[in-house]
């Protein structure tokens, strides 16, 4: 691509494509020093140094989330399209907001997997879940910063409840959608859930590190043997 193409309108899926990628790791750079950035004002500002040592105990724990991360770059990017993919994961909340937005919207719009519109509805409807997750969450601080007890003590008691019941819809979508390929992973993950809580070790098993791995796993061997005999 030209250099004087870069801001340009694209005119071919190629060039669209070099666009978003060029455009996503700037801005993804941007945002990771953006993050980075934050720590490091604090310290200079508050006169204080990280504990080295508790830092280094926590590695094996934040080494968990990164492997998260790699499997839902790898997982949710046929879904998410180039573009909603450098959205999502630069504006976060993507398996509670912007997957399940994305999906919705490809659904309406009965468009293709692959295709050039699944790229434009998905990429239009995180960018405008983008702006109305913002709005909304500025117009939630006014009464939360007034009200801000007696709003934890009536949202405590539901908010268990808050995440299994996105991930519910989220799973029904799939299912109706692309049930020969998601019926496989949903079983086997239900059984691991079963047997987890049987043998004593529901809160190891159950884990969303251990869920994402295993249906990703399962996800991929279940659609080869699919795609192998001619079943999908």
């Amino acid at each position: 691509m030209k250099k004087s193409d870069f801001f340009g309108v694209a005119s071919t899926r190629e060039e669209h494509n070099n666009q978003m990628h060029n455009l996503g790791r700037i801005f993804t750079w941007i945002a990771l020093g953006f993050i980075c950035a934050l720590p490091i004002v604090y310290c200079i500002s508050a006169g204080v140094t990280p504990n080295w040592s508790q830092l280094g105990v926590c590695v094996p724990f934040m080494a968990g989330y990164w492997a998260i991360g790699l499997i839902e770059a790898l997982s949710y990017a046929p879904l998410l399209g180039t573009g909603g993919q450098y959205l999502s994961f630069i504006t976060g909340n993507i398996s509670n907001l912007k997957l399940p937005c994305s999906l919705n919207s490809q659904t309406i719009a009965k468009t293709k997997q692959g295709s050039e519109e699944q790229e434009i509805v998905s990429t239009i409807s995180i960018a405008v879940g983008s702006i109305v997750t913002t709005v909304i969450i500025i117009i939630g601080l006014i009464p939360l910063a007034i009200f801000q007890n007696e709003i934890v003590n009536v949202l405590k008691p539901v908010s268990p409840y808050v995440i299994p019941a996105i991930f519910g819809g989220l799973t029904m979508v799939l299912m109706a959608k692309y049930f020969k390929i998601a019926v496989i992973p949903f079983a086997v993950c239900l059984l691991i859930c079963l047997v987890g809580n049987l043998i004593g070790y529901g809160e190891t098993v159950n884990s969303q590190s251990t869920m994402v791995i295993v249906g990703m796993v399962v996800s991929i061997i279940s659609t080869l043997v699919l795609y192998k005999f001619n079943k999908i």
